[in-house]
Parts: structure tokens; sequence; C-alpha cells
């Protein structure tokens, strides 16, 4: 049943289905292959920092404040392809900064909103290009899964909706059948203690997370498509969050990951930012039935949030 994978493990690897699950996964050997721990094999230096631009593939985008060439030092935002992507041609890097230690919340207003731009840029570059959907993650500390430590975002452009923005979609018609409303609108007005701020940008704690201290953040218009979303309105409210998410979790590793809008949206949907700090590791119960055990109370992890936010 299995496909042979290219040998040039490299350039990216394979995209199968489970045909007892339905689940999908992609086969990537090349994968291996990528540096660990912040040290990448190539030499004793970190890829992502200015200076060391000969250690990632030619940048697609970046932005040069006081101008020079590319694939020098000078920039302050960088996209790159990823050396050792999960798919070929479809996964890529976003370096928010050049410097080692920042990591989003602690961009400046503007860069931050650059940053969310570019995001943007690439998001409807793939879809353009025929990606069905667009995955936008970030991989904070070990435990994590982060490789390198340098901060960044990767962006997984997939020629079919991966299976949690398909359930997510389908929970979106679903409720919009029974109720006629939309079920994130309704999740953020009945956050009640679970709510950690409000605005435009609403924070919440689920009341089913599958980790603790898990915050989603979405804007309260409703919305299906991140492209449409101000920069900095949004910069502003994902510094508030993840500040309050460092702070109430000791800096635990976290992960966040964005869902948008697919190519071809047929049906309800509403944009969202979800957070996970990995607190906890995942066991075997979790791995066998995919229900979460966990821990913390929601509305407890909202009120130590709320706590945790910046003045």
């Amino acid at each position: 049943m299995d496909r042979s994978i290219d040998d040039h493990a490299s350039a990216g690897g394979e995209l199968r289905r489970n045909p007892v699950s339905g689940k999908l996964a992609i086969v990537a050997p090349g994968r291996a292959a990528r540096p660990h721990d912040g040290v990448p094999a190539e030499a004793a230096v970190c890829p992502f920092c200015a200076g060391n631009e000969a250690f990632t593939p030619p940048e697609i985008e970046a932005r040069r404040p006081s101008g020079g060439a590319p694939d020098t030092p000078g920039w302050t935002l960088r996209a790159i392809p990823n050396k050792y992507p999960a798919l070929a041609g479809l996964h890529e890097v976003v370096l928010h900064s050049p410097d080692h230690g920042v990591q989003l919340e602690d961009l400046t207003d503007d860069d931050l909103a650059a940053t969310i731009a570019c995001y943007q840029r690439r998001i409807a570059a793939h879809l353009a290009g025929g990606a069905a959907a667009v995955t936008l993650v970030v991989n904070r500390g070990l435990g994590s899964g982060a490789s390198i430590e340098h901060p960044h975002a990767q962006l997984f452009a997939t020629p079919v909706l991966p299976s949690l923005l398909l359930d997510e979609l389908m929970e979106f018609e679903r409720h919009r059948n029974r109720y006629g409303t939309c079920v994130l609108c309704d999740e953020m007005e009945d956050a009640g203690r679970r709510l950690v701020f409000g605005g435009d940008y609403v924070a919440w704690t689920p009341g089913a997370p599958r980790f603790a201290f898990e915050l989603w953040l979405a804007p309260r218009e409703h919305v299906a498509d991140v492209r449409e979303a101000d920069p900095a309105a949004l910069g502003a409210a994902l510094r508030r969050t993840l500040r309050a998410v460092r702070s109430a979790t000791g800096d635990a590793p976290c992960n966040l990951w964005l869902h948008t809008a697919p190519a071809e949206l047929r049906g309800p949907f509403h944009w969202h930012v979800e957070i996970a700090p990995r607190l906890s590791g995942i066991a075997g119960f979790e791995l066998g039935s995919d229900v979460s055990i966990v821990g913390v109370d929601p509305a407890d992890a909202a009120a130590a949030l709320r706590a945790a936010l910046p003045a």
C-alpha cells in the first residue's frame, strides 16, 4: 500500500492517508537531517541569525529598511524556503528578527505588523498557487518540536485540507444548520469566566481544551480569512496574548497555529489563532483515543492569564 519515497529526501516528503482512521501523515525522511538544539549540522552557528544567510536557501522576500542585496545582512524580516521541507515547495520559514532571542511579542509595533503582513502575503501566494489550505505554526522551546531556537514561524501549504481544519469546517457547518449562528462567535459570547480579554479581538480559554492554559484568539467580527485583518491591530492583540501566556506558564514551551479559510470555502468559518502551552506530555490514552486529559480547569487558567496580562 505504501508508495516509494524519492531518494532525494531533502526535496520533501509524501502526503499519505491512513485508510482505517482517515488521518493524514507526511512521510518525510529528509526531515531527520534538519538541525537540532539550535546548532545546525553545517556549522556551530545559528543559520537564522544575521550574517549567516549562506546557511539558508535563497530568500523569497525580506524587509530591509536601509536597502541592501538579497541574502545579505541588513534585514529585519526574512521569508525563505525550508531547507528540510515536509513537502517540497510548500514549506516556508518566516524569520521574525535577525536577533536570536527576540520573540514575536518582543518586536516593535512596526516590526510585528510587518511580520503579520508577511504571513498574509505568503498565505495568499500559496492559495493563489493552488494549495487547498495553509497552516501557519510557531514552535517555541524544547518540548514544542522546535529544532532551532531562533524565533521563527513555518507555513505549510497542503494540497488537501488538514484533518483538524476539516473537522472544524464540519462543526461550523453543523452549528449553523442547527442554530443559525457561528459556533466561534457563540463560543466567545459564552466564555464567561473563561474570558481573558475582550474588544475588537477576543481571547479565551476553550471549555474543552486539549492543553492546560490553552488559549484562543479571534476577531470579534465574523471574518473567515486572516488576510482581511489589519496587521497592526492583530499584532497588538497577539502581543498581549503571548505575553500573558509566557508570564502565566513561566515561559513554558508552546505551540501556536493559525487556522484561516481554505482556498475554496463553501460554508461558514471564523479565522482564529490557537496557543497550546506544553506543560505536560501526551500519554497513551490520549494517543489511542484522541481524547485529551487536562489537569487545569479552563476557568482557573483564564484567571491566571488575566492576572498575567500586561498593563
